[in-house]
This record gives structure tokens, sequence and C-alpha cells, in this order.
């Protein structure tokens, strides 16, 4: 059968010759098998593109049972913490020959959301690595009921689903501590909070870390410096302006805005008053985005190493797609303090 100009479709068997290896060497090689060594794979993959040789997915599919797909469903995308970890998966999974699909939580509860659900479980993918803010909504429990193999990223998971399901996160706990420590060192004794929202596991360990070790050093966290809401620098300038616009002798001298993108929204609000940061207000966030370095900002936060959680997440997703009988894997990735201009040295 040839294609609408008339060219008549390389197959396996016209690479297998050009390349002369076997059929299933071939084939092997193009779905990134172990079997075939690096020298072979290579040799094969650049004969297969030479010749414009084109996977049919609906045939390796029916044949394999497998759609080479893998599911990322993230938050919302306009939080930066997103995309660098969707882009540092997409890299893991497109090097394995893995296609990508993209799918967003920001509309859970709608009806389009619950279809896109029902497609992963019906076997649009092979797997799911989900870095969604609410991983204790049901969507998780309902994809670890469907026996889909998952991974949760960056995000911890409380209660009974944390024990069933693989996850990779970083030490939040330990981040709270080194954070408290720091503004502590740096002479901060009035500190206030801008946190996320309190269902959000990860910011409850983040908070409780940090909190933990105020105790500790004997200036505990007044509850009335303490504003939640949601993870955007609308959020941390509103709640920062409340925080801040009194008289001296009430401000806070330091504030915790529990993420980077948080805390764009505290400098801001410093920035609007007409406070000097970090004389007038020690400002610390959490995530080291790519942005917290630039001079203009030169945020001090907590450095999560997402390149390595991103390879990390792929490796057990491809190992929990090969033994779904395997124990749940727990990987949690030391963090760093990385200080910078916005806090006293």
């Amino acid at each position: 059968m040839s294609d609408s100009a008339g060219r008549v479709p390389v197959t396996g068997y016209d690479v297998a010759r050009a390349a002369g290896v076997s059929q299933s060497t071939v084939s092997r090689a193009l779905r990134g098998d172990v079997r075939v060594v690096g020298r072979t794979r290579e040799h094969v993959l650049r004969v297969a593109r030479e010749l414009g040789y084109v996977v049919n997915v609906s045939a390796r599919t029916l044949i394999t049972r497998r759609s080479a797909t893998i599911a990322i469903v993230s938050g919302d995308l306009r939080n930066p913490s997103y995309p660098a970890l969707v882009q540092s998966l997409q890299e893991q999974f497109h090097a394995r020959d893995h296609r990508v699909l993209l799918m967003s939580d920001h509309d859970e509860g709608s009806g389009r959301f619950e279809e896109d659900l029902e497609g992963l479980r019906g076997g649009l993918v092979d797997g799911v690595v989900y870095l969604s803010a609410r991983t204790d909504s049901s969507a998780v429990a309902e994809l670890v009921e469907a026996g889909l193999p998952l991974v949760v990223l960056n995000r911890d998971v409380d209660g009974a689903l944390g024990r069933r399901v693989d996850r990779v996160i970083s030490d939040n706990v330990e981040g709270g501590r080194l954070l408290a420590r720091h503004l502590h060192a740096c002479g901060a004794r009035r500190i206030a909070v801008v946190a996320g929202p309190a269902d959000n596991p990860s910011l409850r360990r983040r908070a409780r870390g940090f909190a933990a070790e105020l105790r500790r050093l004997g200036v505990p966290l007044d509850p009335a410096l303490v504003r939640r809401g949601t993870v955007t620098p609308a959020f941390g300038l509103q709640a920062a302006l409340q925080l801040l616009d009194v008289p001296a002798a009430r401000r806070p001298d330091a504030v915790f805005g529990q993420t980077d993108y948080i805390a764009l929204g505290v400098l801001d609000a410093a920035g609007r008053l007409g406070l000097r940061v970090p004389q007038d207000l020690q400002v610390v966030g959490y995530n080291d985005l790519d942005w917290a370095g630039w001079s203009m900002i030169d945020l001090t936060t907590v450095r999560q190493p997402l390149a390595e959680m991103a390879r990390a997440a792929a490796d057990a997703l491809f190992a929990r797609m090969a033994d779904p009988a395997a124990p749940p894997l727990l990987r949690n990735f030391a963090v760093e303090l990385v200080v910078r201009g916005s806090t006293r040295s």
C-alpha cells in the first residue's frame, strides 16, 4: 500500500536489511529494549532515520499492548515550579521513546477532567506521573484502584493511600527547619508566614518543620502572623500588605513565603510600602526557581534537586510498569539552603 503521494512506506524489514540485523533486533532497538547494546541501537536508529522509517503506533500497540505514552498530571502551569518539572520529565520519557500526554487538574471536578481520567484508566497511557498539589483528591485513589502504574512527584501523600503509591519527594520538614534557623541567625524574631493551602501535605510538612524549629529556638510562631491562601504572587502580595502595613512596632521583621511564587508577592508588597529588603524586612521562599537568583529578586530560598527528582520518578515509573507487584517506593531527596540578598548574612 502506498501513501497519498504514491510512496511505499518503509518497513521494519527494510530497516533490518539495510542495517544488517534481524527484524527482532530492529523491533527491540526501536522500543528501547535493554537487550540491544547501545552501539547496535544507535546504528539501527540511524539507518531508520536515513530510510525515513516511521513506527506504526497502532500496530505496535496491538502487538505489545502498550501505548508508549506516559501521562503527566500537573497543577496550574502558571506556577513556574510545574513547567520546570514537566520539562525534566519530558526529557526523560522522550529519551526512552515514550510520548507524553500533559493534563492539568486545574478543572478538577469538571466533566472534562473526569473524561480525561476515564481515558487514562481505559488504556490510553502506560503510566502516570502525578505532580499536582491535589494528591489527596479522588483522582489518585481512582488511578491506583484501576491498577495503572503511577508515581507521585514532589507532593507527598498522607494516610493509607500514601503507603500504596510510589512517591518521589524532597525533605520538606528539614527545608522548613533550615529556613527557621537561618532567619533566627540573621536576627529575625517577629516572623510571619504566608502559606499555601492547609490540605497540601508537602506544605504542611514544610510548615511543621519551620514552626518546630522556631519553638526550639525560643521564638514560637505567632498564629496572628500567619496568612493562608493560594500559591500565587497575588495572594502573597495581598497577605503581605495586611501583615506589613501596620505601625513599625507591630510589623514583622521577616516573612516566610512558603513557595518562591508566594515570596515574589511578598517582595512586591515590601516595595510598595517603601520597606528595604533586607534592612527593614527579610524575606525567604522555597523551591529556588530560576528567577529567584536574578539580581532584582535575589531571594534566599531552599533548593530542591528537581532534575534529579524527575529522573528518579521516571525510573520508578518504568520499574512499576515492569513489576506491578513490587513494594511501594519512597525516595526522599535532601534539600539545600541557598542564601541570597533578601536576608542578612
